[in-house]
């Protein structure tokens, strides 16, 4: 599910149809995952990014 980055389920998971607890505690928690995941995404990019800086050379201008 959080590969995808959506429910598999087509409809919309943000309506719940059952009035359970159980159900309003797992949509809960796969917001908190889903959020979670995104932050820590957000984080690797900056870190990779910033790796990649280091490591690329500068651009080579050729003067006439």
């Amino acid at each position: 599910m959080v590969n995808l980055g959506h429910h598999p389920n087509t409809e919309d998971i943000s309506k719940t149809i059952e009035n359970s607890p159980g159900t309003e505690q797992f949509l809960k928690t796969i917001k908190e995952i889903r959020a979670g995941v995104e932050a820590a995404l957000k984080r690797t990019n900056k870190v990779m990014k910033r790796k990649w800086d280091i490591k690329k050379e500068p651009d080579v201008t050729i003067s006439p």
